[in-house]
């Protein structure tokens, strides 16, 4: 995830193997946030997070996010978010799922399985939404009035009109705003590539997608070919070395993940997507059931040759298994329907040239149409 734009140049590193290396290596750090005064605003939660500390603070607050999101059913996660999403569709009428589906469906799922009341989930999606656009932005950014007031509404709906315990209310809020910006792009990259696809859209989905690759597939090769989240830094702790180069202590890396899961020594014919490579190494299809829903199940032939999409090493995101969760289920609902283009006719835009979002960092459609249902069964 990006943060604040560093004072110092960065040298940027786009080997997969490179990239692993610094991820596994405790010499370098996050760029961390400072410590802000107790309150409810953004400044106070990006100090208060996981994602932006580092050492024994940042072991403690992770331990509590992995505690949380690994007391919650994946299966669960993903047949819920497999049947608000139909819901969306239902009817056949002209969706755009990124306004109404990719954020709205997992956040409001993961939000209600971690004490938001049910009756409160869209405010708090409408919450999420406005924190995740002011979480990586210096605290005196435009969207910060917004996200402050964002943190207010997580707080009132988790206490149920008391004051929820701070380290409760970071933790449940950075989770959240993983799941926002990050997942959406996941839901919308994935469907792109699948119309991508010399089978894909614009007749339908291809009868045999399924057959040919579960979703999970899908989601991992997404993960490597397009992920929603391109980069992330790391700063030198103590003089070390990089990519065969001496990098000073206080140096800025610039980890490009994106480039990284490209790397031909690692992925063969790496620009082409192709999510069967995610299967000879050991596909397990109990790999979900069993609850081992993460990217070790999609390891092709191990030895190191994942994708990045969730990083790596030492802080891999936390919240990968839940978010994989939420995605397939959406992915799996969206696939009994075929993208359309935007309703205004003059606005059509093949799907080739979907707009994105404006970021330094995150890859996400800005637009995306479904129409159309057929009848499907749930998710596995």
């Amino acid at each position: 995830m990006t943060v604040d734009p560093p004072a110092v140049p960065e040298r940027r590193l786009i080997r997969h193997a490179d990239v692993r290396s610094v991820l596994a290596d405790p010499r370098f750090l996050v760029p961390a946030a400072p410590a802000a005064r107790p309150g409810t605003g953004m400044a106070w939660l990006r100090g208060a997070v996981s994602r932006f500390s580092n050492g024994a603070e940042h072991g403690r607050r992770r331990a509590r996010v992995t505690g949380m999101l690994g007391a919650l059913d994946p299966v669960r996660l993903r047949r819920e978010a497999f049947e608000r999403t139909g819901a969306e569709l239902a009817g056949g009428a002209r969706v755009d799922v990124m306004a109404r589906i990719a954020r709205r469906v997992p956040v409001g799922v993961l939000a209600t399985r971690l004490g938001v009341p049910e009756d409160r989930r869209e405010e708090v999606v409408a919450a999420v939404t406005a924190m995740a656009a002011a979480y990586h932005l210096p605290p005196a950014s435009g969207a910060a009035p917004a996200g402050d007031a964002a943190v207010g509404v997580l707080a009132a709906a988790l206490g149920d009109g008391e004051k929820p315990e701070p380290g409760l209310l970071a933790a449940v809020a950075g989770a959240l705003i993983q799941a926002c910006d990050a997942t959406a792009g996941l839901v919308g990259n994935t469907l792109l590539a699948v119309a991508r696809l010399p089978s894909g859209p614009p007749s339908g989905w291809s009868a045999d997608l399924s057959a040919r690759w579960p979703v999970e597939a899908l989601l991992a090769e997404t993960l490597r070919w397009d992920p929603p989240v391109r980069l992330t830094r790391r700063v030198a702790a103590e003089d070390a070395a990089a990519g065969g180069v001496r990098v000073p202590a206080g140096a800025v890396l610039l980890l490009d993940l994106a480039a990284a899961n490209r790397d031909p020594d690692v992925f063969p014919d790496p620009d082409r997507f192709d999510p069967g490579r995610f299967l000879p190494g050991g596909f397990d299809p109990d790999c979900f059931d069993t609850g081992r829903f993460d990217t070790a199940c999609f390891e092709p032939g191990g030895g190191g040759g994942g994708h990045l999409g969730f990083g790596s090493g030492i802080r891999p995101c936390p919240g990968e298994r839940a978010a994989l969760a939420l995605a397939a289920g959406v992915v799996e609902a969206a696939l009994a329907h075929r993208l359309a283009g935007p309703p205004n006719p003059h606005e059509q835009v093949p799907y080739e040239q979907v707009p994105y979002e404006p970021s330094p960092n995150l890859r996400v459609p800005a637009r995306l149409y479904l129409e159309g249902a057929t009848t499907t069964e749930g998710p596995r």
